[in-house]
């Protein structure tokens, strides 16, 4: 784990389960300044937004998916990784 990754974690107080999860929703609000359903779309595309919105989780530990986004978890050691996707297709894409 490195240092922006124990200072996220720390930062915005995420619960992590015992396999390591985060409830991604804790993750679009307390990271992203987004709603999960609506930061749940860049994950993979499962709620029916294919070609509008890019899957960024590919490759990442992720639990459930877009549909059920309420239910949906990302790995702790893959927050920061998925928040760097996210910001950088933000920054050019609007």
């Amino acid at each position: 784990m490195n240092i922006e990754q124990q200072q996220s974690e720390k930062e915005h107080n995420f619960e992590i389960d015992k396999e390591g999860y985060v409830y991604f929703g804790d993750v679009a609000i307390g990271v992203l300044n987004q709603q999960s359903q609506y930061a749940s779309r860049y994950v993979d595309n499962w709620a029916g937004h294919d070609n509008e919105y890019p899957k960024l989780g590919d490759g990442l530990r992720i639990k459930g998916n877009s549909a059920d986004y309420h239910f949906m978890k990302i790995h702790k050691d893959d927050i920061d990784e998925f928040v760097k996707r996210y910001k950088e297709y933000r920054e050019i894409n609007g």
